[in-house]
Parts: C-alpha cells; structure tokens; sequence
C-alpha cells in the first residue's frame, strides 16, 4: 500500500507504545551494546536505515518492548484486519517510513498505517488528536485505542472505545479490545 492511501482496512487500533508495549520500568537496553545493534538490525533485516536510528528506539524496541504485548497486539491485527495508527508521543518527528520499520522488527511493519498529527497545538490532548484524526479519515468505521494515560479524556470523548493498560497490553485488556473491535 502507498502511505497516501485511505485507510484501507477501515479498522484501526489508536496505539500508544510506553506502558502498552513497552512496561515503564523496562530497562533492559541498556545492558546492550547499542551501536552493534544498529549494524545487527541493519543486516537481519536487510536495510542499510537501520544504522540511522536512534540506537536508543531500537534498543527499546528490541530489548524492551514486552513479548506477550507485541503477540497479542499481532493477533488484534490479524484477527479484525486491523492496521495501527501511531498515537503515542513516539510519533513526534518520525515519519511513517520510520515507524514502519520501528515495528518491522517485531514483524508488524506492514500494520502501521499512520500515525496522529506530529504538530504541538496548544490545548489539545490526545483525545483531541485522535478525534481530529478520525474526522479527516471518515472511512474508518471500527477502532480502539489503546493507552496508558489520559483516561479522563479518552472517558469523556470515547467512553466505549478506549483501553486503559495499567503496564503493558494484558490478557484482560486484549479481551476488552476485542469486544470493542467486534461491535
């Protein structure tokens, strides 16, 4: 697919990376050698824009990013057609491509679709983004989104359609998804 193109799938997870994939207090990539891993991820995954990165994303992505999460979030995409659109404050000065190969490295690539507006408007929450984002894309008929903050917004604006992850995406909170995603 083109990155211009509307989201095809109409089924869209709102995604949000620390405390969803990545448990806050995970610590691990720092007990790596970084600037090996730049070269490691480059040639296992045969792209030379690896050596690019931040060797710090990549080493959270790799080290840090919590399996059973990663799993679960696949299974949601798999399992509704979902693509992901990239809510999380990890979207501010990546593009899409970026992101795209972020997630590439747990085999998600081809599930990111986008990610909300990179731009600091002052006021607005991620709520708002996420609103605005879905006026601008009308095709988009089913989506969930899942964050570990901003509850009180999420409540107020998308009462029925927000998951709340405490630490990281849970069993519990991958059932709740799929009762949201399935109407």
């Amino acid at each position: 697919m083109i990155e211009d193109e509307a989201v095809a799938g109409h089924t869209v997870i709102f995604l949000d990376i620390d405390g969803v994939l990545q448990p806050g207090e995970s610590q691990r990539r720092f007990r790596h050698d970084l600037d090996a891993l730049k070269r490691e991820l480059a040639d296992e995954l045969e792209n030379e824009a690896y050596l690019e990165h931040d060797k710090y994303d990549l080493g959270a992505i790799r080290y840090d990013w919590d399996a059973e999460a990663v799993e679960r979030l696949r299974r949601l995409c798999e399992d509704f057609g979902a693509q992901i659109v990239v809510s999380s404050a990890w979207r501010i000065g990546k593009s899409v491509a970026t992101l795209k190969e972020y997630f590439h490295i747990h085999g998600l690539g081809s599930y990111v679709r986008d990610k909300t507006t990179d731009e600091e408007v002052l006021g607005r929450d991620r709520a708002g983004e996420i609103r605005e984002y879905l006026d601008m894309h009308p095709e988009i008929d089913r989506f969930v989104i899942v964050d570990d903050q901003y509850k009180q917004e999420f409540k107020e604006m998308f009462p029925s359609k927000h998951v709340y992850t405490r630490h990281r995406l849970e069993a519990d909170d991958d059932r709740k998804a799929r009762e949201i995603l399935s109407g």
